[in-house]
């Protein structure tokens, strides 16, 4: 029944959860037991995804990828906001990210588009942004700046090993940073002020500088060894906002201190390097799916981790495997499944 699996890999993960779960049972039962049902649906469809061939995910992805825009489109029809932004789909006790959907379904098609193309050619460079503008577009517009930064990665990756040039690279920064400034000014006025307060946190310490502030303190009230599982006053009297998603990091390392945060930190790089190891045979596709998975996941925990320690802006990005959300959780084992099944043709 393990024949699929990597047992090293699904070790590590369950590190992850299990680190993951104690952190939140001290702030929710409720949350906690929820994230425990969205951990096994995530492991029955990551074992059930790996058992697939790699030509079923192959005709599978075009309308993967449709379905998940039109859920994107969906979104803006049947969603209400939430704190300024429309991102989540209600089915009842069930709540649905449809960007954390997109990010996977373009992974999927990007690496299906390059698999016999080079990004040398600078055709297959702009057809390949002609897949990721529809779900980038239709993510700014919720507006979520965030999971915007991981498409743009997860094509960055792809095309890297698709061989776009050095030149080029240079060409897409550039470009990047054009791209930027006209996001910003379409960016919703708090997206804004996180930006700027992410320079001054302290000139609005109760309003937009107030997350980075109180995850500092968090995190530096941890030091060595934390205060204790429960025992965390930012995280436990709701000093921390969002602890338990965006900013779960800040919850772990102020209970569980230095050694948690680094525990939590060499798992995560633990996985991104069993994810890499496994590339090795893999046919052309399923590199540029673990490519794309990976850089997905690097930016994802780069930018999560920057904001925790007041090193980046607040976003609003999960912390994959880590934060709370069944979208997000679901979808990365998921995600890693699909990895697994490209393992066959090793």
């Amino acid at each position: 029944m393990t024949k699929n699996i990597d047992l090293i890999l699904l070790a590590l993960i369950l590190g992850i959860g299990a680190l993951s779960l104690s952190a939140l049972l001290t702030m929710s039962k409720s949350i906690a037991s929820a994230q425990l049902i969205f951990w096994v649906i995530g492991l029955v469809l990551l074992y059930i995804s790996s058992t697939f061939t790699s030509n079923i995910w192959q005709k599978i992805t075009p309308y993967f990828y449709i379905l998940s825009v039109i859920s994107l489109v969906l979104l803006f029809f049947l969603a209400d906001p939430v704190r300024g932004s429309v991102r989540w789909i209600e089915f009842g006790f069930l709540r649905i990210q449809p960007s954390e959907i997109a990010k996977l379904s373009t992974i999927l098609a990007l690496a299906l588009f390059f698999k016999e193309r080079s990004a040398k050619d600078v055709k297959n460079l702009l057809f390949s942004l002609l897949i990721i503008m529809p779900p980038v577009l239709l993510v700014i517009l919720q507006p979520d700046l965030g999971n915007t930064l991981a498409f743009f990665g997860v094509w960055l990756g792809i095309t890297i090993a698709s061989g776009l040039k050095a030149k080029q690279v240079f060409s897409v920064l550039f470009a990047g940073l054009i791209t930027f400034i006209f996001l910003y000014e379409i960016l919703a006025p708090y997206q804004k002020e996180r930006l700027v307060s992410f320079f001054t946190p302290t000139k609005d310490p109760l309003g937009t500088g107030y997350h980075l502030i109180q995850s500092k303190i968090a995190i530096g009230s941890g030091q060595l060894f934390g205060r204790g599982l429960g025992l965390g006053y930012q995280s436990q009297l709701e000093f921390l906002p969002e602890a338990e998603t965006d900013f779960i990091f800040a919850t772990i390392v102020e209970q569980l201190g230095f050694v948690g945060g680094a525990l939590l930190l060499i798992l995560l790089g633990l996985v991104l390097s069993r994810l890499n190891r496994l590339i090795s045979g893999m046919q052309r596709f399923g590199q540029l799916f673990t490519i794309g998975l990976l850089a997905y996941l690097l930016v994802q925990i780069l930018v999560n981790i920057g904001m925790n320690m007041a090193l980046a802006p607040v976003t609003g990005i999960t912390l994959p495997l880590v934060s709370a959300g069944g979208s997000s959780l679901v979808t990365t084992l998921l995600a890693i499944g699909i990895l697994l099944s490209f393992r066959k043709y090793n």
